[in-house]
């Protein structure tokens, strides 16, 4: 890490962190919440809050905080530092788009998480600003980052389709698009 930087690097991951919680902490307890019970509801499999926290909440979270950790603050090398911006960007821009504005605009409401997205995005854009020579340094690496980060997110509705096929027992009638949650999804909510 350049010392002229460091300030601000670690003010950039400070702010980077503060926007991974807020998020995970909307799509954990925000209205409407928690999103796995959305995820599961749109694909009609029911989703234990026990695999649903650690996958959806607290697995995320502390992926994506050790994916901003390694490119923001750079500790293992210009390729790492540009796979982990490239995927901090993708990851930020598909999940915005695939798990929060989709199911929004074809009508699944409510989706916890949304009122943040505008984060990610504003985030994204600095990140592809102010470390372009980050990640112009590794550029195939930062493309491979950017696909997986992008790909983690397109992968969740389609992931969750094939595990309602393998676990027929906590297959469940899907969310109907326009109409209100199945009352099996959002109990206790």
């Amino acid at each position: 890490m350049d010392a002229a930087l460091a300030p601000f690097l670690v003010l950039i991951l400070a702010v980077n962190l503060a926007i991974t919680f807020l998020h995970s902490w909307q799509e954990w307890k925000g209205a409407g919440a928690p999103l796995w019970r959305n995820f599961g509801a749109i694909v009609g499999l029911d989703i234990s809050d026990r695999w649903g926290f650690l996958i959806f909440t607290l697995g995320l979270t502390l992926t994506m905080s050790a994916v901003g950790f390694i490119g923001i603050i750079g500790p293992l090398g210009a390729r790492c530092t540009a796979a982990a911006l490239g995927f901090l960007i993708g990851a930020r821009l598909s999940d915005t788009l695939v798990s929060h504005v989709l199911p929004y605009a074809v009508g699944y409401r409510p989706n916890p998480g949304l009122s943040s997205t505008p984060l990610y995005v504003v985030e994204a854009l600095f990140i592809a600003w102010f470390f372009q020579a980050a990640l112009a340094a590794g550029p195939g690496f930062a493309r491979i980052g950017l696909v997986a980060g992008a790909l983690t997110f397109v992968a969740v509705l389609p992931g969750l389709r094939l595990l309602r096929w393998l676990l027929p027992s906590q297959a469940r009638p899907p969310w109907l698009r326009g109409q209100p949650m199945p009352s099996w999804a959002s109990r206790n909510l």
